[in-house]
């Protein structure tokens, strides 16, 4: 996806879902806060509402960042897959997801992420070694990673984009998981046939 005329240049991190405890969007701020401090111009968006809202909009205030987090709310669909290309870093603090659709958007716009260690996102990071998982809450961590990316070699992080997304390409395509889930459905069929008393 080619990038916006008049494209933010500063290194950019990027969260995308509800602002509701359970994805913990407070614990992304902390760790940026940690990351950067008030020095630089590194740069956060949310996208998304929420019932944390305000309290983001609190903390970050609180914290000096006014000016170098940005909290989105809800915007178009289309605009939200430019967003995943412009950033440098996806990041899901999350305590707890379904299917992480928003991963997998990120990484198919060939957006490096940083993922909270919960059995969803291992299942997104398996055989990818180039996917840091860390402890939910842990903000030191998170800032460790994503303090990391920042100081990475912009080749190097556009490398690790395109992994992302053939990663995803490979394993993660809508046919490719209607064929996964058809073959689970059918094992359980055969185990429930067998399992029947004649």
């Amino acid at each position: 996806m080619a990038p916006r005329a008049g494209r933010d240049e500063r290194f950019t991190v990027i969260s995308v879902g509800r602002l509701e405890s359970v994805k913990d969007p407070l614990a992304l701020l902390e760790a940026f806060a940690r990351a950067f401090g008030q020095d630089g111009d590194a740069r956060l968006v949310f996208i998304g509402a929420g019932k944390l809202e305000e309290t983001l909009h609190a903390r970050t205030h609180h914290l000096g960042l006014g000016d170098r987090v940005d909290l989105t709310g809800l915007i178009p669909r289309d605009d939200v897959f430019v967003s995943y290309a412009e950033a440098d870093v996806f990041v899901s603090t999350s305590h707890g997801e379904g299917l992480p659709v928003a991963v997998l958007e990120a990484m198919a716009a060939c957006c490096p992420v940083i993922l909270s260690d919960i059995p969803p996102h291992r299942e997104v990071a398996e055989d990818a070694e180039f996917i840091p998982l860390v402890a939910p809450g842990d903000l030191e961590g998170f800032a460790r990673e994503i303090r990391r990316y920042e100081e990475m070699p912009p080749e190097e992080r556009r490398a690790i984009g395109r992994r992302c997304r053939a990663h995803v390409l490979e394993r993660f395509t809508l046919p490719i998981m209607q064929a996964t889930t058809e073959v689970v459905y059918r094992g359980s069929g055969r185990r429930v046939r067998a399992g029947r008393t004649p």
